[in-house]
């Protein structure tokens, strides 16, 4: 399919020399993964949590017969954990570094280093951003409020708060104002209440996304009516929505005029709607909070219920969330469907890491830490036994769709081509906004959680191949990285082939590789032509599926 999107919409690409060796070099990194880099010495550890899920996911393999895949080369490790902790790809140089590195830590050291980089808080607040506000990717009203949000969750992430913490503040934050203050005056705190504005203001709708993102579970199947396939009903939907029900939705003009909102002092009660049935407040598990004498805010009791250490469901939803992060799908699988029909796969793992979540006060770097040091998160994503192919038992790591952040950092990191539009406020939408960042966020925006179905479209194919920024971004005259390997005295053939691979794969290419790519360029009459051909090689690699994937 690729090489017939090369052919039919590349013209000026198939006429400027990109032979079938480059489509045969496209199709096959599309396919494989190289085997080609030494893997370092496996580190012995005993009493760990990471220990610990890889005796339960070895003893679940062995009662299913799965035989699991060799371990991931040290450049396979670095691509995959860079891009899971820091959102982008590695440089060459630190690459070149770890892979020389003979340390049996090496793998631990740098997982301790990611964790501690910048990078590793613009992921996480985007990946949280995304999962607490799904709305952003269809409601272009809804991005307005991006920025407040973006910034209060990085200063989370860049303190390490504690998940419970986090979840404890989005749930209970005040949304009261002082109105004797004119809006030039009012000094905004950064905030959480954006969960609020981007969710209407409608109890329903922070019913639904609460419970979904703190719980696990999917309450509002039972809005309408009892829930036919599981033990959720109506009046439980009710009963949880009603800790909302005292938010004044008559305040939602003072959004546009920039104040803060403010709290109506109703109880905490809702009439099921076409009923005339009021119902109570009331905790999922059926029990129903004792109010105080005056007591106006139900979201701070539901808060303290939510993230109680026996809860039964915010340990498990939060260990599974992160879980899925890593291996593309969670061990209760979607990660919001906690319920009597979809089982754990593995439940005791499962129990595990929610009692370590509990036992470190929900210190998300600690089990983020302990699954990236698991060797189950370190197997090779080539499949080299059948059994391997049921994801469901981790018999080699599955191959995962990026996000679109680290689809657009990973081209900037490929090439060192980025120039940032400083006359358009990507914050305001009326205005447009046509950037590269704009352009591929939009492009490959992605509706569902599960990453191991990524699905391209030919507009995604022609934004790579056609679009402006990949036409600057492998040309010598724009593009960094470009430059420096095809001007680079002293270097041969294979020593710039070698830079592309590791510059855009990561990883070395294979002797087939080499040797083909080194008869293409050096058919290459003049200088412009090898030129040329380098830059059909950058744009090939760029192209491939191999690029945009995790593995």
């Amino acid at each position: 399919m690729l090489r017939e999107l090369i052919m039919r919409f590349d013209p000026l690409r198939k006429t400027a020399g990109l032979s079938g060796l480059l489509v045969l070099l496209i199709t096959q990194t599309m396919i494989s993964v190289s085997p080609a880099t030494a893997r370092s010495e496996v580190p012995q550890k005993t009493g760990s949590l990471s220990a610990e899920i890889d005796r339960l996911i070895q003893e679940a393999q062995k009662r299913e017969g799965v035989i699991p895949a060799p371990r991931s080369t040290d450049a396979e490790f670095m691509r995959r954990v860079s891009l899971d902790l820091a959102g982008k790809i590695p440089p060459v140089a630190e690459l070149r570094s770890f892979i020389a590195d003979h340390s049996s830590q090496k793998r631990e050291q740098l997982v301790e280093r990611l964790l501690a980089s910048p990078g590793f808080v613009v992921h996480f607040t985007n990946v949280w951003r995304d999962m607490l506000l799904p709305e952003l990717n269809t409601n272009l009203q809804a991005r307005g409020e991006i920025p407040e949000f973006e910034a209060w969750l990085r200063l989370q992430f860049q303190a390490n708060v504690p998940y419970d913490e986090i979840a404890r503040q989005i749930i209970s934050t005040s949304l009261r104002a002082n109105s004797r203050r004119q809006p030039s005056e009012v000094i905004q705190e950064l905030t959480p209440r954006a969960y609020y504005l981007v969710k209407q203001f409608k109890p329903e709708n922070l019913a639904a996304g609460t419970s979904r993102a703190f719980l696990g579970v999917r309450i509002e199947c039972a809005q309408c009516h009892d829930h036919p396939f599981d033990s959720w009903k109506q009046q439980q939907f009710w009963e949880y929505t009603a800790f909302f029900s005292n938010i004044d939705q008559s305040v939602s003009s003072q959004v546009s005029a920039g104040l803060p909102l403010i709290q109506s002092g109703r109880a905490p009660q809702i009439k099921i709607p076409d009923t005339n049935r009021l119902v109570d407040a009331t905790f999922l598990d059926g029990l129903r909070p004792e109010w105080e004498p005056g007591e106006v805010t139900p979201r701070l009791r539901l808060a303290e219920w939510i993230t109680a250490k026996d809860n039964p469901y915010f340990a498990k939803a939060t260990a599974n969330r992160v879980w899925s992060l890593f291996f593309g799908r969670g061990i209760v699988d979607p990660v919001d469907d906690f319920s009597s029909t979809n089982r754990a796969t593995h439940p005791l793992l499962l129990e595990l890491l929610a009692d370590s979540l509990r036992e470190h006060d929900y210190n998300l770097k600690f089990l983020i830490s302990e699954i990236v040091n698991s060797q189950a998160y370190q197997l090779t994503s080539r499949q080299t036994d059948s059994s391997q192919s049921r994801v469901e038992w981790y018999g080699k790591m599955p191959v995962r769709g990026l996000t679109a952040e680290q689809i657009f950092a990973n081209l900037v990191q490929a090439t060192g081509f980025f120039r940032q539009t400083t006359e358009v406020d990507p914050f305001l939408i009326s205005q447009g906004n046509n950037s590269p960042e704009t352009e591929i966020g939009d492009l490959f925006q992605q509706d569902a959680e599960n990453q191991l179905d990524p699905r391209s479209t030919i507009l995604q194919a022609l934004a790579l191949m056609n679009g402006t920024f990949m036409t600057n971004a492998t040309s010598l005259e724009q593009s960094d990285v470009f430059t420096a390997i095809v001007e680079f005295p002293q270097l041969t053939i294979a020593e710039r082939i070698e830079a592309f691979y590791l510059s855009t794969l990561s990883r070395f290419p294979t002797t087939s590789e080499t040797n083909k790519l080194t008869d293409y360029i050096s058919s290459a009459n003049t200088e412009d032509e090898k030129t040329h051909a380098y830059s059909n090689l950058f744009w090939a690699l760029l192209n491939s599926s191999e690029f945009l994937l995790n593995h």
